[in-house]
Parts: C-alpha cells; sequence; structure tokens
C-alpha cells in the first residue's frame, strides 16, 4: 500500500531522532511567509537507520505528482514537486530535502498557491 503524507506524519511523529511539525495558516502569516497555505507539515528524520526507509516511502508519495525542479550535489538532493486540482489550481507543494544523515519532507497546503512565493518556504528549509 502506497503511503500518504498523512500517514508518514503519524508514523515518524513516535519515532526517535524524528520530528514532525504541523503549522497553522496563523503561525505561517505571523512567520511572515508570504505564501497562502491553509497549513504546512514537516517530518525530519535524523536517525541514520530509518532515512533510507524514510526516502523510499516519500519517492512513492511523490511519484506521479509534477517535478518542479530537482537538485542532485554531492550525495545532498533537494525536490520540489506539486499537485493540481481538476482547474489546474496548485493545492499541494511537497519540498524534500535529503543526505545521507537525515531527511526532510515538507508539505504545504492551501487552495491557490503561488509558486512565485515559494522563496520564503525554501529560506526556512
Amino acid at each position: 500500500q502506497t503511503p500518504t503524507f498523512e500517514s508518514l506524519f503519524k508514523e515518524y511523529s513516535t519515532k526517535e531522532d524524528c520530528t514532525t511539525i504541523n503549522i497553522s495558516n496563523t503561525m505561517l502569516k505571523s512567520m511572515e511567509v508570504s505564501i497562502d497555505a491553509e497549513y504546512m507539515q514537516v517530518i525530519a528524520v535524523e536517525n541514520k537507520a530509518l532515512v533510507p526507509t524514510f526516502r523510499s516511502q516519500v519517492d512513492e508519495i511523490l511519484t506521479g505528482l509534477e517535478v518542479l525542479m530537482a537538485v542532485n550535489n554531492g550525495g545532498e538532493s533537494v525536490k520540489i514537486c506539486q499537485c493540481s486540482d481538476e482547474n489546474n489550481i496548485v493545492v499541494e507543494i511537497y519540498i524534500m530535502a535529503s543526505s545521507s544523515d537525515e531527511c526532510i519532507l515538507m508539505h504545504i497546503v492551501g487552495k491557490n498557491l503561488e509558486l512565485s512565493n515559494i522563496g520564503s518556504i525554501m529560506d526556512m528549509v
């Protein structure tokens, strides 16, 4: 069964050396993040033993999404993907950053996400 972001969020929230973060729209606004999102969730896995499994699960989630950017540099990688609704409006953005020691997945959900504002999110990574 293909994992979902929600199932991974729940699974890794109880594991050692893993952090899950849920940021509401109100908090994003107070942080002066210039993207109109309903919420943002982050899973950070810093347990080296879990990174390969988590990375594989993330790859399954990202399969089939539109890849906006993929960078590989010296064992570190970043991938940004989007999911659009039936009207071609961006409603989800996934940002994955990984190395051999850690893997971070950010999931941003909104009704009409502007990719031009993604820089303020990337500054947080």
